[in-house]
């Protein structure tokens, strides 16, 4: 059953016979229901599906930081996480059917136009990751000292992630981070982005490449 909202003229919830209302970011709106069908799916609805499992499966887990990152884009029309899985999508999803994989050098994790850190480093040492970035050349940057910087490793074999347990700020310049044991003796993915304080000025993603975990 819908429900409607603040009076006859108001907004729509539920379901009304073959149309559901709704509301995002306070916008009310009716869609309607989608109908099933019998046909099978054509190889290029297979292949568009296979696609989007692909960049899906390491999206979802990773949504509160795709929220951030994505906050600024097409804002008034899709969700960040949308956002997000349509930017990679198109440009991280490799391979041919049925065997799509990520390249993660273009997996991005955040678009904006906030610079970022200038030179980013990151190395791995008796079992722990420590990254670097210039702090100094804020006035160039654009940016400011209280910066949040946003860390994501991806551990492949394990389909697990870690981050730090709070953002460094960008005039830090250095964070360490303590790798769990059973991250070690194999290889991670590493992306980093800046982003302000009110998260509404973001960075690129900065991809700073696969580490030996050691």
């Amino acid at each position: 059953m819908g429900t409607i909202r603040k009076g006859a003229n108001g907004g729509f919830s539920g379901k009304a016979g073959s149309v559901i209302g709704a509301s995002w970011k306070s916008i009310d709106y009716i869609r309607g229901l989608s109908k099933k069908s019998n046909k099978p799916a054509t190889e290029e609805q297979l292949i568009q599906q296979a696609r989007f499992y692909t960049i899906a499966k390491f999206i979802m887990p990773i949504a509160p930081f795709v929220q951030v990152g994505f906050s600024q884009i097409n804002a008034n029309t899709m969700t960040p996480t949308n956002a997000a899985l349509q930017a990679n999508i198109k440009t991280a999803v490799v391979g041919t059917y049925p065997n799509f994989v990520l390249d993660y050098a273009k997996v991005q994790i955040s678009q904006g136009s906030l610079q970022p850190g200038g030179t980013v480093k990151a190395e791995v040492a008796a079992g722990m990751l420590m990254i670097s970035w210039t702090n100094k050349a804020i006035a160039i940057q654009n940016g400011q000292l209280d910066d949040l910087v946003y860390i994501l490793l991806y551990h492949p074999e394990l389909d697990e992630f870690l981050t730090a347990p709070e953002p460094p700020t960008r005039g830090l310049g250095t964070v360490d981070i303590e790798l769990p044991e059973h991250f070690l003796g194999s290889k991670g993915q590493l992306w980093l982005f800046f982003a302000d304080r009110k998260n509404k000025r973001i960075s690129r993603t900065n991809y700073l490449g696969e580490l030996d975990l050691v």
